[in-house]
C-alpha cells in the first residue's frame, strides 16, 4: 500500500499530533495522504468519498471512529485500520505506542483483510431510506427508564416474544463488545456468522438474549401499552439516528450484501484481545 486516506472524528491537539506522524512517515517512505477531518461526529450522516487511487483509510481516534467511517464509506469497499487514541479500541488495530511499526507493515504489505458482516435496516418501502450497521441496530425510546416501550420480534414471520422494554439491540459479532456487551448480551466471536438479539432493560424475568442466524430477517413493531398511546421510538444505527418508529410500521433487519474490510496488523487472538482489553477498563 503506497495511498491513504485518514479520517479524525475531531482535530485535538492529541489528534494532530499522530495525524502528523502518520502523514510524515507515510511521505518519508515514499507514499501519500490525504486528509479528512471532521466529516465523522456521531451524529454526522456525511458520506466519506474515497478517491480511485486509495488503497486504504487509516482512522484516528477510537473504535467510534472506524464505526462512522465503515456506516459512511459507500462509494468504495476500502479495507480500514485504526489507531486507538480512546478507551478500548476492541477494533483498531494500530496503538500510539506501535504507529510506525504498523506503518511499516502497511507500506510493505504486511498484513490480512478481515471481513466483517454488517446489518441493513428500514421501517419503510423506500429502498433509499436503508441504512447500514457495522455494529448495531438499535430500537429505544428517547427518554429510557421514563417510557417504557411495548416492542414485538419477530424472526422470520414468526413471533419471538412481546416484551415491556428500553428497547432492543440486534447486533453483528463485531458489535458484540459494544453496547450489547453493557447490557449484559454474549461476547461473540467477529467471525462467527450470527446476529445478536439483546432486549435493554425488559420488564420480565425471563428474558435473555438470543443468537439467530446470519440469514434470519428481524422483525421490531411498536404496540400502545394504553388506548391512548401514540408510541414512538428511536432507530439507532451504529449510534446515529437515522429514523423514528411508529405505531403501525415495521422495522426489517437482515444482513446486508456489503460487508466492511478490516486490516489485521497483529496477530492477536480475539480472546486474546478481550482479555486484555477488560483489564484496561
Amino acid at each position: 500500500m503506497k495511498n491513504f486516506l485518514i479520517v479524525a472524528r475531531s482535530f485535538s491537539d492529541l489528534h494532530e499530533k499522530y495525524i502528523n506522524i502518520i502523514r510524515d512517515y507515510i511521505s518519508a517512505h515514499g507514499g501519500m495522504c490525504i486528509l479528512d477531518l471532521d466529516t465523522c461526529p456521531d451524529s454526522s450522516e456525511t458520506q466519506v468519498t474515497v478517491d480511485d487511487n486509495i488503497e486504504c483509510i487509516i482512522t484516528v481516534g477510537g473504535d467510534g471512529t472506524v464505526v462512522r467511517v465503515a456506516q459512511n464509506v459507500t462509494n468504495r469497499k476500502v479495507p480500514i485500520v485504526g489507531l486507538n487514541c480512546g478507551h478500548l479500541g476492541y477494533l483498531c488495530d494500530m496503538t500510539v505506542d506501535n504507529v510506525e511499526h504498523c506503518l511499516d507493515q502497511l507500506l510493505s504489505d504486511n498484513y490480512k483483510i478481515d471481513e466483517r458482516m454488517m446489518l441493513e435496516g428500514d421501517c419503510s418501502s423506500d429502498a433509499d431510506n436503508r441504512f447500514r450497521a457495522l455494529n448495531d441496530i438499535v430500537v429505544a425510546s428517547d427518554a429510557a427508564g421514563l417510557f417504557v416501550l411495548n416492542l414485538t420480534v419477530k424472526v422470520n414471520g414468526i413471533q419471538l416474544y412481546s416484551h415491556n422494554c428500553d428497547g432492543l439491540i440486534v447486533s453483528t459479532p463485531t458489535g458484540s463488545t459494544a453496547y450489547n456487551l453493557s447490557a449484559n448480551g454474549p461476547i461473540v466471536s467477529p467471525h462467527a456468522d450470527c446476529i445478536v438479539l439483546t432486549p435493554i432493560n425488559p420488564h420480565t424475568l425471563n428474558s435473555r438474549s438470543i443468537i439467530l442466524a446470519s440469514n434470519d430477517e428481524v422483525e421490531v413493531s411498536i404496540e400502545a401499552r394504553h388506548e391512548e398511546d401514540d408510541p414512538k421510538a428511536n432507530i439507532i444505527y451504529d449510534g446515529t439516528l437515522r429514523q423514528i418508529l411508529k405505531k403501525g410500521e415495521v422495522l426489517k433487519i437482515h444482513r446486508s450484501k456489503i460487508t466492511s474490510n478490516m486490516v489485521m496488523l497483529e496477530n492477536v487472538n480475539f480472546l486474546e484481545r478481550i482479555r486484555a482489553r477488560m483489564q484496561e477498563i
